[in-house]
């Protein structure tokens, strides 16, 4: 079989003219950074143009130069074929020397369950099977609920008051990280029905992985955890008529590449469903809101009652930052505002809701702000001491002052 050949363009507007003119053989895959046209043994790419995809590209270029040093193999990492997804499989491959084989690309039942076949019985209001087999497969239906394994959700009845929003750091990769291997490997359940899933060896591929983690970014950490974890193959295949050019989608809901790995990453996601749903009802009352891996906690919370979440999160591995900080008011899980940082949800949305209900952020009281300052930058003396009122504007742009404490300024209030 020939080798593939890879071609990086820049005429990024021309690749619908070319798909054309390759002719009905070639498929068009649309991927979040670029868009591919593979014909034959032929690869050609291009690069999104805009900036968010512009600075994942020289993120990409700068890890393709690291692994190549790395792992001696430069010709598996050249810029020509190096998109984030080729990035990953070869970082996998040829870094972290996963060894895929037909024993590890087993995987377990009862994590395809978790990942697939539970929210098809959800959707289909099949509860009682699905109680069913959550005890069969060893997961808590009265923990998930509804719910995904991947969020936990949480909304109060009254979601509004003063408050803070404390977040756990990468809480999935570092779950995973934790764990003693790559591997999960699921026993037999013949002769033992209640046997669990154990870690087996790999190769140091997760000594390798924490060596290199701190060199690695957020967006890369994320979706190589989505390739190990993933359970489908998705592509969109554009075709081109007399008058149409349509997109179709294509799914195979069984292909899972990575097997053993694919069961260790969901048993790390559904560790942090569990430590959410813990430290949620750890703090009770004092719960706003929750989602996938953050807290919105009153402002009145007691630094008691901080700690022993603090010190229950650290227990498990985690560590904690602040997102935010101010007025709250939430009108769903996903729509709401919070102090004079970025609102969760359409901003249009919002203040058409705002408006609706005459809602407006609310200075918060100086004593809340400096029970919560070892979360925030240190306040100005002149606006301490002169200022009536002052709030804080957060800002992701600026330097965070540690890696616990909220990016922003302080703003005095006549």
């Amino acid at each position: 079989m020939s080798q593939r050949t890879y071609e990086l363009r820049e005429d990024f507007w021309c690749y619908a003219k070319i798909h054309r003119e390759l002719g009905p053989g070639a498929r068009l895959y649309d991927s979040l950074d670029t868009i591919t046209i593979t014909s034959g043994n032929r690869v050609i790419w291009w690069w999104r143009p805009e900036k968010q995809h512009q600075q994942i590209k020289q993120e990409t270029e700068r890890l393709s130069e690291l692994f190549a040093e790395l792992t001696k193999k430069p010709e598996e990492f050249s810029s020509q074929k190096m998109s984030p997804e080729r990035l990953m499989k070869a970082f996998v491959k040829h870094y972290l020397k996963l060894i895929i084989d037909d024993k590890t690309k087993w995987y377990s039942d009862r994590f395809y369950y978790l990942v697939k076949v539970r929210q098809q019985l959800l959707d289909m209001d099949e509860l009682t099977e699905v109680q069913k087999l959550d005890q069969q497969h060893g997961f808590n239906y009265d923990l998930l609920g509804n719910n995904s394994h991947r969020h936990f959700l949480y909304l109060a009845a009254q979601p509004q008051g003063y408050a803070i929003e404390l977040d756990i750091e990468s809480a999935y990769f570092t779950a995973f990280l934790k764990q003693r291997t790559m591997f999960l490997k699921e026993p037999k359940t013949d002769a033992k029905p209640d046997a669990k899933p154990y870690f087996i060896d790999d190769g140091g591929a997760m000594g390798r992985l924490r060596e290199i983690n701190q060199k690695l970014p957020k967006w890369f950490r994320f979706r190589m955890l989505e390739i190990l974890g993933s359970h489908e193959i998705e592509y969109y295949q554009h075709e081109a008529g007399i008058s149409t050019y349509f997109c179709e989608k294509k799914v195979d809901p069984r292909v899972i590449n990575y097997g053993m790995a694919f069961n260790a990453v969901h048993k790390a996601i559904y560790t942090v469903y569990e430590t959410m749903a813990e430290v949620a009802n750890l703090v009770r009352d004092d719960l706003l809101r929750s989602h996938t891996d953050s807290f919105l906690l009153k402002a009145t919370m007691s630094r008691t009652a901080e700690t022993q979440m603090l010190t229950t999160l650290a227990e498990r591995g985690f560590e904690v930052s602040c997102k935010g900080i101010g007025w709250a008011h939430f009108w769903n899980i996903d729509q709401g505002i919070l102090g004079f940082g970025k609102p969760k949800g359409h901003i249009q949305d919002l203040e058409e809701l705002r408006k609706r209900d005459g809602v407006w952020i609310k200075p918060m009281p100086r004593e809340m702000y400096e029970r919560w300052q070892h979360w925030l930058p240190e306040i100005p003396d002149d606006i301490r001491t002169s200022a009536k009122h002052y709030e804080f504007i957060p800002k992701k742009s600026i330097p965070k002052v540690s890696p616990q404490k909220l990016a922003g300024y302080w703003r005095n209030e006549w």
